[in-house]
């Protein structure tokens, strides 16, 4: 995980971190700023956060890298050129639907069409399977469609 986090904070390119409890959020956070450079913003979010909308707007702007958040951006948000890490990708929150929606976020520009989803977790869950055999069914299905 390290190293992959600190190759794309290399790119200048944005990244989200999940994570399954809001609990999480501050301990993951911590452990991010520790291997990345002090110039490499990032912060927290998730639904109840009052800044939110402010703070989706600043990676959408490039003011910051990196959000490490809860399912709050599951789905309905897009970031070009964006990477994306689950973490504890096995716990019961990520259901197949959810992780399918996460990795949604990945491509969805004409300039990116490509990127990361990782998958972090103890052990690969017959969801983690189904999720990733959907992944890979659509991304298949998207590449007959443009030709």
């Amino acid at each position: 995980m390290k190293i992959k986090i600190k190759a794309w904070s290399k790119t200048r390119r944005p990244f989200l971190i999940f994570v399954s409890k809001i609990a999480l959020l501050t301990t993951t956070y911590d452990a991010v700023q520790k291997v990345l450079p002090a110039e490499v913003k990032g912060t927290t979010v998730h639904a109840e956060d009052p800044q939110r909308i402010e703070k989706v707007s600043a990676l959408r702007e490039g003011k910051i890298i990196f959000l490490i958040t809860t399912t709050i951006l599951e789905r309905g948000v897009t970031f070009p050129g964006l990477n994306v890490l689950v973490l504890g990708a096995e716990d019961s929150i990520f259901t197949s639907s959810v992780l399918v929606q996460i990795a949604g976020r990945v491509g969805r520009s004409i300039h990116y069409p490509t990127g990361d989803i990782l998958f972090l977790c103890q052990m690969v869950t017959r969801t983690i399977k189904g999720a990733i055999k959907q992944i890979m069914f659509l991304n298949r299905k998207g590449r007959k469609l443009l030709g």
